[in-house]
């Protein structure tokens, strides 16, 4: 690491993918951080987010969770949060971005956390497809975000019911989502879809996030 970038951030790599007009690694305090179109992916800030979301959420290291499913891998934030929780946890990680699974796996090391295989697809195909497997997960997440975009299919009731068919009895799932202009409605429509599809549903903004709880039966 850098003793620079203790004064200054450091680029370690521009690059640019299909999916993603500019993907920057920088390192900063000693740390690498991941920028996609100008937006933090990963990071103290990042990992801060995730780290109150699981506190109100009351995801604990005795949460049951054998199985884990991760839509949208980033730098590999949740993942590494996830692993501390479970380490015993098969986690299953999906991007559409090859791009950015290199990245993850080159400069933030995601291949070495045990337990993790990655798939590179569409997450909402990838769903669709896991329903037709019939694969079954304790915790899913869904962190889709490309900078400050993410995908409409979110918030969209098929998708959600595609995810409530693969969470086993008693399983978890968690959205992370904007809250901001014009994510403002859309998230509120997104609770509202899973009260309806859920028993169990609550949410937890915090500073431009909105973070989404809801247990299958």
């Amino acid at each position: 690491m850098s003793f620079l970038s203790y004064f200054f951030p450091q680029t370690i790599l521009i690059t640019t993918s299909a999916h993603n007009h500019l993907i920057r690694v920088n390192e900063e305090c000693g740390r690498l951080k991941l920028l996609v179109n100008g937006s933090r992916q990963s990071g103290s800030y990042i990992e801060n987010l995730w780290k109150k979301a699981f506190r109100a959420f009351s995801i604990q290291s005795d949460t049951l969770a054998h199985s884990i499913l991760i839509l949208g891998v980033g730098g590999g934030t949740v993942i590494t949060l996830l692993h501390d929780y479970f380490p015993d946890a098969a986690m299953k990680c999906v991007d559409i971005d090859p791009t950015i699974l290199m990245v993850a796996k080159k400069y933030f090391h995601v291949d070495q956390i045990p337990h993790t295989t990655y798939v590179c697809q569409d997450a909402e195909v990838f769903s669709k497809e896991d329903k037709v497997r019939k694969s079954r997960y304790d915790v899913i997440i869904v962190d889709l975000f490309s900078g400050r975009h993410i995908p409409e299919f979110v918030v969209n009731k098929e998708f959600i019911a595609s995810i409530r068919s693969i969470l086993n009895r008693n399983g978890i799932l968690l959205i992370n989502y904007l809250r901001e202009r014009e994510y403002q409605k859309k998230s509120d429509g997104l609770l509202h879809k899973l009260f309806l599809l859920f028993p169990e549903a609550k949410d937890f903004p915090i500073e431009n996030n909105r973070f989404f709880y809801a247990k299958h039966e």
